[in-house]
């Protein structure tokens, strides 16, 4: 380093840590700074010099950090003294997953009322549009919009939810409906 220390002691510290100040920017410079710093023998080495250095100078060295295991053994009928039963045991958060569909903005297809319609006939058209509703579903909603002015058909995507009040006003008798979000 070019520094001349005051003891031998002093002088042989900084050696051993300008070595390892230079071991460490090597093994950088060979296998990138993050895996250095994140690999097991990188945090090794960094602690080995530190403790080198430490004790070379005359202060303790850091404390290994080591985590110890215990089992309590309770017998049937017995409370264990060691822990609350509040506490046994701490509940982890489960990732949520998620679907295809999370993102896509959900739509509601609404048929509109209308004096002019006949029930059999719009009936019939719903059930062509849209296959999965049982004929007592649509009758109920068609019954629904009749009384209200609108009742709700389908929740779909924006963009099938347009495509079925485009196929609703294309069919013969035409049947009224919209589009809204959800």
């Amino acid at each position: 380093c070019g520094v001349r220390a005051k003891s031998p002691q002093l002088a042989m510290a900084a050696s051993i840590k300008s070595t390892c100040v230079l071991l460490g920017l090597l093994l950088v410079a060979i296998s990138g700074v993050d895996a250095f710093a994140s690999s097991a023998f990188g945090r090794s080495a960094v602690v080995a010099c530190v403790a080198k250095v430490s004790v070379r100078m005359g202060a303790p060295a850091p404390a290994p950090a080591t985590k110890t295991k215990s089992k309590t053994i309770t017998r049937p009928g017995q409370a264990s003294p060691a822990k609350p039963k509040a506490a046994n045991k701490a509940q982890t958060a489960q990732p949520k997953r998620a679907t295809q569909d999370a993102h896509i903005p959900m739509w509601k297809v609404m048929l509109l009322g209308d004096d002019g319609y006949e029930e059999d006939s719009v009936c019939g058209v719903i059930k062509q549009v849209i296959p999965n509703l049982s004929v007592d579903d649509i009758r109920e909603k068609f019954q629904k919009a009749q009384k209200a002015g609108d009742a709700m058909l389908t929740v779909i995507n924006q963009e099938h939810a347009e495509a079925l009040v485009s196929s609703f006003h294309r069919c013969d008798p035409m049947v009224f409906s919209e589009a809204l979000p959800e």
